[in-house]
Formats: C-alpha cells, structure tokens, sequence
C-alpha cells in the first residue's frame, strides 16, 4: 500500500479534565476542512485528572475529492507498530502507549511531556509508589523514530496558556500530519474557545 492510501494514525494519551478533547477536535476539524476523510473515537477516563483517556485519530492523505466516490473504511481502534504520531500529555501516558506497543522507531513520531501527575496506584502505596519517569524517557528515547520530550506543562505555566493548545503547535512543527500552519489555527478559531489564549499557546508550541 502506497503512503498516501495508508491512513495516517495518531493517538493522544490524556488525563481526564486535560483537555485532551479538545486536541482531538482541534485536528479531527483540521482534517475535516482540507478535505481529507478523518474518523476519531475515544476510549473514555475518569474526569477530575484521576483516569486516562484516549483519542484516536485516523486520517487518509487523499483528499475526497481524488476518491472519485470511493468510500474508505477507518479503523476504530489503533493497532501495535501502526501509529504515525503518539501525543501524550504526561510522561505515564507515553509510558502506556510504549507498553503497548503503539512507539515504535521505524514509524512514531513520539511527542510528550516529561512532568508527572501521580496515578492513584502511586498514591496509595504505603511507601514510595512513584514509578521512575527516567526509565519512561530513557525508553521513549530508545523505541520513538523521533521524540520530542520536554516538561511542556511547566512551558505552559509560565506563558499562562493551555497544555493542548501547546501540543497542537508542537503536532504542527513536527510535520506528521499534511497541513500548513494556518489550517491548525482556522480550526482553533472555528472551535470558538478562548481562542486567543490558545492562538499564543500554539504559537508558543509551535
């Protein structure tokens, strides 16, 4: 199968409250307005920043218009050693996506960032439950064909911006997905939400 009937595969590892819809909408509505046929489904967590969730995005590079009225079928869940482009928004949801196979170095492009918010099952050990963010990177450096790992949330903090606008900035710049700069921030603008505060968030990532 040529690339460009290959459906690109992407997926964002979030905690619940993080935003991590909204990225997705913000690339599924990008993909939608450049013609490209996109399907995205979720696998729900718990809200309140105590359960993971996770997006999953299939886009086919062929515009609807080249398909001459053929309808392409999209998967609706991600597949081990498929995926173009792992995002996740915390060093444990990189972890996760890495155990399961979804980063692998001949294909992902892996970017994340390295703070941690502590999982309950971290919490509720009696001693020092904290898994080792070092081995998650060391790891994520080792399996990704291009990672890009940095603490994104304290970038954030000190711009006063979102943690997912910075990702769609950083989405952008790392040139997986088939779109220029300003079709990402269409799709920020059509969304309607704090749009200039998330306009400087994808600048800042970008």
């Amino acid at each position: 199968m040529s690339d460009d009937q290959r459906p690109i595969c992407l997926i964002i590892g979030a905690l619940g409250g993080e935003g991590g819809g909204v990225l997705a909408d913000w690339v599924t509505e990008a993909a939608a307005a450049e013609g490209f046929p996109v399907q995205r489904t979720s696998v729900p967590g718990v809200a309140q920043r105590t359960g993971a969730t996770t997006y999953y995005i299939e886009i086919l590079p062929t515009k609807w218009e080249d398909l001459a009225g053929r309808e392409p079928v999209l998967a609706l869940f991600p597949n081990p050693g498929t995926l173009d482009l792992v995002v996740a928004t915390e060093i444990l949801e990189a972890g996760r996506a890495m155990e399961r196979g979804f980063v692998t170095p001949d294909r992902t492009t892996l970017i994340a960032s390295t703070h941690r918010i502590f999982a309950i099952a971290e919490k509720s050990v009696p001693s020092d439950g904290r898994y080792d963010s070092d081995r998650i990177v060391d790891a994520a450096k080792e399996l990704a064909r291009q990672p890009i790992l940095f603490d994104i949330a304290a970038l954030t903090r000190h711009h006063g911006v979102s943690l997912n606008a910075a990702l769609l900035g950083m989405i952008a710049a790392s040139g997986v997905l088939p779109f220029a700069e300003n079709v990402y921030r269409d799709a920020v603008r059509r969304a309607g939400k704090a749009v200039d505060n998330n306009l400087r968030g994808f600048d800042i990532g970008l």
